[in-house]
């Protein structure tokens, strides 16, 4: 028997080794001296391994502000840079990219008007077009099919979420059929163009009973299916995100309640097109790491207390608001990211929603991260594992996602935010839990160098296990004067 115990410790303790030895590289920076007074700078990651990186930079006195887009290779050398004719007072909103375009939607110089920018990735070939947009006076997010944007927005009449269609080769705008209402989210809108559709799940509620429904639209808007998700005795389904595929083998993916629907007490996965009775649950006490951001003393007296709870006929008072990140798929099967958080806010809610304020939301003071989770299933939505990364002084003021995940086909996931002049970040070897805080300190472009001072730092997942560190440092060499940049290191893990 001792000898059985002390292998099976050698074997933890050889696959923690080597995962802590993934010590992640830093093998190129770039370095820009651009004006942080002047300068608006926004990075975008495509899927051919590039980035976009998208500056406003102000003219002196009544000279109009220049707007450029810069490509840059996997090996972050320029590529081409374009200059885009916009309003002097534009401002980016959100972005789209698909394999050969990206597509960039900004403010006009009216509340009414949009413009969107889409550009050849390959060429750099930049086409521009102007809408007027009566009905709202917001943009959250928005997928294109074959030229056609399927735009998440805010109605200006009263502040509820809704969903628009614009054919950009007509300029016709229309409203899309869904349930919109107070108590209505839009969860996830996934575009798949094998298929020249667009899947919108919808999370509807009459603040007792909950609902999922997903619509699925052609490139046209015009609706092709509806189905739903309803709530069991037990189990009430919140939100969701919907995995690519063709209409048979597509899941969603997401999160329940028991009772209160502002909380989470579990996960679940049910096929688009079956019913509840096919669903698959998995509450967070069935999970083997979602609560290692407690103590292990702390842990193991809530799974006591909650398995005695269950053993009594009570309801869990497991209760979690959670944020879903889009789904990554492998060739197993999907890996699902969220972040858990709590509010100051008495009312909340716990998902990346798009809402009257944006993300369905009030705004409180702040929203703090408490961790971030991954879980990986199969193709058939059953869970394989589960792993967790312990977040600490990470607030923001919206809900939106504070971590950028990143996974390859063989499911190894890094989850990774910046912090300061440093990337904070958890390797994740399916459900091999490794408790060392693990973090890397950028490098200037000259190793002699030294970072003085980090501003408006960032993080995004580039291309598989790379993401690009951005943000603006204050440099001093040795023998040269402190000088400030637009800086860009690649982080390969």
């Amino acid at each position: 028997m001792y000898k059985v115990c002390l292998l099976l410790l050698l074997i933890v303790v050889l696959a923690c080794s080597s995962v802590l030895a993934q010590k992640p590289t830093q093998p190129i920076r770039i370095e820009l001296e651009l004006d942080s007074y002047k300068t608006d700078a926004d990075l975008i990651a495509t899927p051919d391994s590039s980035l976009l990186l998208f500056t406003k930079t102000e003219g002196m006195w009544s000279v109009p502000p220049t707007f450029e887009f810069t490509k840059y290779n996997s090996q972050l050398q320029p590529v081409w840079t374009k200059k885009v004719d916009l309003k002097p007072i534009s401002q980016y909103l959100t972005h789209y990219s698909e394999a050969r375009y990206a597509h960039v939607a900004f403010s006009g110089d009216n509340e009414k008007k949009y413009q969107f920018v889409k550009l050849n990735l390959k060429s750099g070939n930049i086409t521009k077009h102007d809408y007027t947009i009566e009905a709202i006076d917001s943009i959250y997010s928005f997928e294109v099919v074959a030229d056609n944007y399927f735009i998440v927005a805010r109605s200006r009449k009263d502040g509820t979420p809704t969903l628009l269609h614009l054919n950009q080769a007509s300029g016709e705008i229309k409203p899309l059929p869904a349930a919109y209402g107070a108590e209505s989210a839009f969860s996830d809108v996934l575009a798949h163009p094998q298929q020249k559709q667009v899947s919108v799940v919808m999370s509807e509620s009459n603040g007792r009973v909950s609902r999922l429904q997903t619509k699925l639209f052609d490139a046209g808007g015009t609706l092709l299916k509806n189905y739903f998700i309803l709530p069991e005795l037990d189990k009430r389904p919140l939100y969701a995100e919907v995995t690519p595929g063709d209409t048979t083998t597509r899941l969603l993916i997401g999160n329940y309640a028991t009772r209160n629907l502002r909380y989470a007490t579990g996960f679940f996965t049910v096929p688009v097109n079956s019913n509840a009775a096919d669903t698959r649950y998995y509450s967070f006490l069935q999970l083997k790491n979602f609560f290692k951001y407690m103590s292990p003393k702390r842990e193991a007296r809530t799974r006591r207390r909650e398995t005695n709870r269950l053993k009594a006929g009570k309801e869990p008072n497991l209760q979690y608001r959670l944020l879903l990140h889009d789904i990554y798929t492998t060739p197993d099967g999907y890996i699902l990211s969220a972040e858990a958080y709590t509010t100051n806010s008495r009312q909340g809610g716990f998902n990346r929603l798009y809402g009257p304020t944006g993300y369905f939301l009030p705004s409180p003071k702040s929203y703090r991260r408490t961790q971030a989770v991954a879980l990986g299933f199969d193709k058939s939505g059953v869970l394989l594992w589960d792993n967790s990364f312990p977040l600490q002084d990470i607030e923001s003021r919206e809900l939106r996602p504070t971590v950028e995940v990143a996974c390859n086909p063989a499911g190894k996931v890094v989850i990774a935010y910046p912090d300061k002049d440093e990337i904070e970040y958890k390797i994740m070897d399916q459900d091999t839990y490794i408790e060392d805080k693990t973090n890397l300190k950028l490098q200037p472009e000259d190793p002699n160098g030294k970072i003085l001072s980090t501003s408006m730092a960032g993080v995004v997942s580039w291309y598989g296990l790379n993401f690009a560190a951005f943000g603006w440092h204050r440099i001093k060499s040795p023998g040269s004067d402190i000088k400030q940049v637009f800086y860009i290191n690649k982080v390969s893990f």
